[in-house]
């Protein structure tokens, strides 16, 4: 959802809400003014007739319209604004029955509720949608632009990738980008939900809606407006919100079930009792009628059409406030569910953060050595050559690279000047039949060809997130069983493995290799769903192979996210196990808003049969109070807050 937009529907959504108070202010005194005042000074019934008519075209107008436009768009003629119409004209008619009660009055007071109801609820509707925009960032009004020595102020949106920004303390940073000078401390809570402000240094990559705390930075702008960090987020959310849940298709079935067959009930409370008791008395046909009109109003499934997808809604909400992307209400479901998580290793349990430990060059120029691995490793994104690059400047070597191929699983083939260069493992040098060396040393290790010649390796290693303890520990206290799969060697995954507790482990896979493990764990699932994380892009198959995908979204790849149900803005793979507690919230929200609304309807439906003068107008605050009480339940969802502890939901 766009700024423009966002503005554009505050404002209808202002306007319609102002309208609507004062369409209710005027009828409810037209409605005043015919039941106390004509009535007393002994006007016609025409009159009081006439001007009670006013008040309801007034009040109920756009009733008629949505009932319309649900036959005729929607082909469905039961519809809730269908029943309402005819429950107040029927509440007008009878006074053909010579019913003495004030019928004009109460079928005013009907609408008059349905439509405070109503207004209620598009009121926390749309102020979940807005907390929701509002958790997942903010968006800078104006950006610094360095052009030609001088600061231009521009709209954000005018910017475009490879310009130069600055930003400076307490502003709110434009737009995704790479830092070029300064440090800085940014507040990334709109993103991650985490509120100690993070360090930044130059070649450290900054995101939209974020906030500079402390510093002042000059950014190479990275991404255009509306592919940045913000405008992505909010845009996966908004497409989440039409992924229906299996509840909520649950929901709509049962009211094309459910509304058809109380109107059957309706009609026949209304014909039969009559014909039993005495079909001559007329007193006795307006009663059953009037009971079954009441039947019609309670009958209603808007509480429960309202809340549920709200309920979901909320849950993704609340997802963002932590710093978690839940791609739609139907993962929240597959999320409730899942009874296997497998995981990859490097970036996502552990850091990512390597460094060299040892080298061993066969080379005698060291210095060439490091260059061509530098050169080999400059365009990657992969943690491992962020590691090997580090701080030095490899932008003097990129404009001459000529071909550049990342191979999944085996490493990185590039031309540089017409010197073929490959980076990798054994594998890769055995792909391009280069006789190489073989080394036991535990941690990750590249080796490097030049020109068809093995001139050495070096050996990185990584170390565990303190997260990942926690986050182990949590799957298993859910009951959930843990895998890990990595391309490492055997040794530095069942050292992780070990320290973790991780249930199984399988290493020196391939990327296909990890696809047919998720699907061997698929096939042995038969009543759980399994679920992977991963950050990169060799577990992109993986992640959209798995019943449910989870990305690291920080510094993971872009097709990796792309391909997620869940992202993780943080890269706390603990932050998994909060949205799995979300999802068994919702869960319970959920079951609680359908159950109460079934008591409370079968109760009011009983009552309004049984007792005698049972009014029309109290079927109505009951079907609308329900409504209202279960909306305001279920937005309490998004400001549920979650603990760091054992205790789980």
């Amino acid at each position: 959802m766009s700024e423009e937009k966002e503005t554009k529907e505050e404002g209808l959504f202002n306007k319609q809400f102002f309208i609507k108070i004062i369409r209710i202010i005027v009828s409810l005194a037209l409605m005043l003014l015919a039941q106390f005042y004509l009535n007393e000074t002994n006007f016609n019934l025409a009159i009081n007739l006439s001007v009670m008519l006013i008040a309801y075209v007034i009040l109920a107008y756009d009733i008629f319209i949505e009932a319309i436009e649900d036959i005729v768009k929607e082909h469905e003629i039961l519809s809730e604004e269908m029943l309402m119409i005819i429950a107040t004209i029927g509440a007008f008619s009878l006074r053909a029955f010579g019913k003495e009660h004030n019928e004009f009055l109460e079928a005013n007071m009907v609408v008059l509720l349905f439509q405070i109801g109503e207004m209620f609820e598009d009121f926390a509707d749309y102020s979940s949608s807005k907390a929701i925009v509002n958790a997942v960032g903010l968006r800078s009004k104006v950006a610094h632009l360095i052009k030609d020595d001088k600061i231009k102020d521009i709209d954000p949106k005018e910017l475009k990738i490879d310009d130069i920004i600055t930003i400076k303390t307490g502003e709110i940073i434009p737009a995704d980008g790479n830092i070029l000078e300064g440090e800085a401390f940014i507040d990334m809570s709109s993103l991650t939900g985490e509120s100690v402000p993070v360090k930044r240094k130059i070649n450290d990559s900054v995101f939209a809606g974020t906030i500079l705390k402390e510093g002042v930075i000059k950014v190479k702008v990275t991404k255009e407006y509306k592919d940045n960090t913000v405008s992505k987020i909010v845009n996966l959310i908004e497409e989440g919100k039409e992924s229906k849940s299996k509840a909520t298709r649950f929901v709509d079935k049962f009211a094309k079930i459910y509304t058809p067959t109380v109107v059957l009930i309706a009609f026949c409370v209304a014909i039969i009792p009559p014909l039993v008791i005495n079909f001559k008395d007329g007193l006795i046909w307006q009663e059953w009628i009037y009971k079954s009109l009441s039947l019609l109003v309670i009958s209603c499934p808007c509480a429960i059409v309202i809340s549920v997808p709200l309920a979901y809604f909320s849950g993704i909400g609340l997802a963002s406030k932590n710093g978690i992307i839940i791609k739609g209400g139907a993962i929240i479901d597959k999320l409730n569910e899942v009874g296997t998580l497998i995981t990859d290793k490097t970036g996502t349990l552990t850091y990512g953060s390597f460094s060299i430990v040892k080298e061993n060059t066969i080379s005698s120029n060291k210095d060439d050595f490091y260059k061509y691995l530098l050169i080999g490793e400059s365009l990657s994104n992969h943690p491992i050559s962020k590691a090997i690059i580090k701080d030095k400047d490899v932008s003097i070597y990129q404009k001459d690279i000529t071909d550049y191929k990342e191979i999944a699983g085996f490493g990185i083939k590039a031309i540089y000047k017409e010197h073929e260069i490959l980076v990798g493992n054994d594998k890769l040098l055995d792909k391009f039949d280069i006789k190489h060396d073989t080394c036991s040393e535990v941690g990750t290790i590249i080796k490097l060809a030049v020109d068809k010649t093995y001139l050495g390796y070096v050996v990185l290693a990584d170390t565990i997130r303190e997260d990942s303890y926690h986050f182990i520990s949590s799957l298993h206290q859910m009951n959930i069983k843990t895998m890990m799969l990595t391309g490492d060697k055997k040794e530095i995954a069942l050292d992780t493995a070990s320290k973790l507790k991780i249930d199984d482990c399988k290493y020196e896979l391939l990327p296909e290799d990890k696809t047919e493990c998720i699907k061997e764990s698929i096939s042995n699932e038969k009543d759980k769903k399994v679920a992977y994380i991963g950050d990169g892009i060799n577990d992109a198959s993986a992640i959209s192979l798995a019943d449910v995908g989870i990305a690291m979204g920080k510094d993971g790849a872009d097709l990796a996210i792309d391909s997620a149900d869940v992202v993780l803005m943080n890269d706390k793979p603990s932050k998994f196990t909060t949205s799995l507690k979300i999802s068994r919230l919702v869960r319970n929200y959920v079951l609680f808003d359908i159950i109460f609304s079934i008591i409370v309807k079968l109760t009011i439906m009983i009552l309004s049969t049984c007792l005698k003068n049972f009014p029309l107008y109290a079927a109505v605050i009951a079907d609308t109070g329900l409504t209202v009480i279960l909306v305001v339940i279920t937005i309490t969802i998004l400001y549920h807050k979650f603990k760091r502890s054992k205790q789980l939901l």
